[in-house]
């Protein structure tokens, strides 16, 4: 299950890297690959990253990156998306030691929040990078994942809204006024959704299966909210018809500073949580092009891409 949407990541990264060859990539990941220590056999395990790393070694590419460690962002930092209540008793109910369930999903290790801090921080620090630093490729190889958490609550492996944490910082920084999120991943949104539904400053574009997990947000009616549906077994050609058109059409109307792409490889033909059938084209085909707008940070549950300045 896993080996094929890293397959899919590093077939990406390595296109990255020869598309934008001017500028070296960016890769961000945990200071220990184990945090957030959730059994094995969790689809959300640790085992997760350390295949990222281990193939990109393998590939030769490791050598070719610029790799640092994630900077973690502070609790109060996390005030930015969800309610200071959440957030408080998130950590009230941190265990000490060994793990408990936050929701029938979501496992809440002794070392959870430690990982969400850094994965929630390296969004911020791509940010940074793109905007200070100069680089046009940044990947996240982070844990817990975030899309599905929601501003009072978690949900499906997620417990902090990476995204929507790195478009919130990236709203105070001079020159970004509005941002777009595009969220391609069998499951929809929802935590990302619920966060900015209605907002004139950030427009969320989903794609993902119907019906699936969540079933919760597909019907909002919101002129910032953009759903795309995708019915199961749909493959490579349907898929692009669908999308291509009012994904560009939206972002093209919003007029974006910043536009932040989450990204989820689970609809994979072979991934057996999903039963969309992309392949990995698909997934290069996602990641912005030159026809798409010149500021780009993308995101995922296991990874982040920003570029800019084309």
């Amino acid at each position: 299950m896993l080996t094929i949407n890293y397959l899919s990541y590093i077939d990406l990264l390595t296109k990255a890297q020869a598309k934008y060859c001017m500028s070296k990539t960016l890769f961000i990941h945990h200071s220990q690959f184990d945090q957030h220590s959730v059994p094995p056999s969790h689809p959300e395990s640790p085992l997760r990253n350390l295949a990222v790393e281990a193939k990109l070694r393998e590939s030769g590419l490791w050598q070719d990156l610029d790799v640092r460690f994630c900077q973690p962002t502070d609790k109060e930092k996390l005030k930015l998306v969800h309610t200071p209540g959440y957030i408080d008793q998130l950590y009230q109910i941190s265990p000490a030691k060994g793990m408990i369930l936050a929701d029938r999903d979501t496992p809440l290790a002794f070392d959870t929040l430690r990982a969400a801090e850094e994965a929630a921080g390296s969004g911020i620090q791509a940010v940074n990078s793109i905007l200070q630093e100069g680089y046009q490729n940044v990947f996240c190889a982070i844990r817990p994942p975030g899309h599905h958490a929601e501003p009072n609550k978690t949900m499906g492996f997620c417990f902090v809204n990476n995204i929507a944490l790195a478009a919130e910082y990236a709203l105070t920084q001079p020159g970004i006024n509005r941002v777009a999120i595009f969220d391609f991943d069998v499951h929809q949104a929802n935590g990302t959704i619920e966060a900015f539904k209605n907002r004139d400053d950030v427009l969320v574009v989903s794609t993902f299966q119907h019906p699936h997990y969540p079933n919760s947000h597909w019907s909002v009616n919101a002129e910032n909210i953009i759903n795309i549906p995708i019915e199961a077994e749909t493959a490579s050609t349907q898929f692009r018809r669908q999308v291509e058109t009012p994904v560009m059409a939206s972002i093209s109307r919003f007029k974006p500073d910043l536009i932040l792409v989450s990204a989820g490889f689970d609809a994979h033909t072979l991934d057996p949580m999903g039963e969309v059938d992309l392949i990995e084209d698909d997934f290069y085909w996602l990641t912005p092009n030159d026809s798409k707008p010149s500021q780009h940070l993308q995101q995922g549950s296991n990874r982040i891409h920003a570029r800019r300045g084309l």
